[in-house]
């Protein structure tokens, strides 16, 4: 799977090393799926403190060129010899037979501080000890992104561990392209153009992908009168953006889709646009703006408008004496039509 260059901007000096990225509980012990999460790889290889990759050297570019042109087994044998902590697949942290959870493994990981855990959709359901590690590292400062290994429908474990309100909207294959959000998290990571995928579809906002309709397939106006239908509620990614970190969810379900390791390392370092100086994503600023105090017309008279500036006082002050002179005006004069009328009639009655 080809891996493109740009997700890689090298980082300044002064930024390096990052936190490592962990993977747990994945089935990440073959070739296919390290292909797949290449790029989560390559970022630990190259930058990751737990990393012994750059040892002796400080080549970023021709390193960079190299790990690119690895496949996924060689890539995973560079990666468990360097960055051994960062990756710790179902293998390795469930027991065999049992299929408990190693807790002692969990232990010796809780010791590193993570940019972002990457687990399945089981762990919010079946594993409460590898619960309780993710949502500690969580607490203190790390993403969370949950891959729909197995294809758990119910996400209400994880609507009540991240208070977001998802909801699976369907297991299906459907044409989809980025919307506004989904261009500013994940940018280059996905095509720009749009693909037919199989995913689990889910709902209840920062949905990150739309459905694509083709207006070609809309143009009869007998048909379609009203044109292209609205796009079918679900996105197979979601994510909630917090000050530093977010929880996101990955439906996709065929790693030869798209690449899940490009759209993954986005999500991982996914967070609210205005704490992240780097961020294209528009601001939403909301001002409060107080509401005025009712007043009557003579304290409007008396002491002018309470929130106004002085010239702005004398101004509604003057308009408001106008307006009572004219309306004066208009009542005395129907006053005096009214009282002629009745004297006319009263003079008639008398003859």
């Amino acid at each position: 799977m080809p891996i493109p260059k740009a997700t890689f901007k090298l980082l300044s000096p002064e930024a390096l090393p990052c936190k490592p990225i962990l993977m747990i509980g994945l089935p990440i012990s073959n070739a296919t799926w390290a292909e797949s999460m290449s790029h989560i790889l390559i970022h630990n290889l190259l930058y990751a403190s737990t990393s012994t990759y750059m040892n002796g050297g400080s080549d970023y570019e021709d390193k960079l060129k190299h790990l690119l042109s690895l496949k996924g087994d060689d890539l995973l044998l560079l990666a468990n010899d360097h960055v051994a902590s960062t990756i710790v697949s179902e293998t390795q942290i469930y027991y065999p037979k049992s299929y408990d959870v190693n807790k002692e493994q969990l232990r010796q990981l809780e010791k590193e501080d993570y940019q972002a855990v990457i687990v399945d959709d089981t762990c919010f359901i079946r594993e409460p000890d590898l619960t309780a590690f993710v949502m500690k590292h969580y607490a203190k400062g790390a993403s969370v992104a949950v891959m729909a290994i197995e294809g758990i429908f119910d996400l209400s474990a994880l609507n009540r561990k991240f208070q977001v309100n998802w909801k699976n909207a369907g297991y299906t294959k459907r044409s989809i392209e980025l919307n506004y959000l989904g261009k500013q998290i994940l940018d280059e990571a996905f095509p720009s153009n749009h693909q037919y995928v199989k995913a689990n579809f889910i709902v209840g906002g920062g949905e990150l992908f739309t459905e694509y309709l083709c207006p070609e397939d809309y143009d009869d106006e007998e048909d379609y009168p009203d044109g292209p239908p609205p796009p079918t509620p679900g996105s197979p990614v979601i994510t909630s953006l917090g000050e530093s970190k977010s929880v996101s969810y990955f439906g996709f379900v065929n790693p030869l889709d798209v690449s899940y390791g490009a759209i993954l390392l986005k999500l991982c370092y996914a967070k609210a646009p205005h704490h992240s100086p780097t961020s294209t994503v528009a601001e939403t600023t909301k001002v409060l703006v107080p509401r005025k105090k009712l007043q009557s017309v003579p304290d409007l008279l008396a002491r002018g408008d309470e929130e106004s500036t002085p010239a702005e006082s004398l101004k509604s002050k003057i308009l408001w004496m106008i307006f009572l002179m004219l309306l004066f005006y208009i009542s005395f004069d129907l006053f005096l039509r009214k009282k002629e009328v009745s004297d006319d009639y009263s003079g008639e009655s008398e003859l």
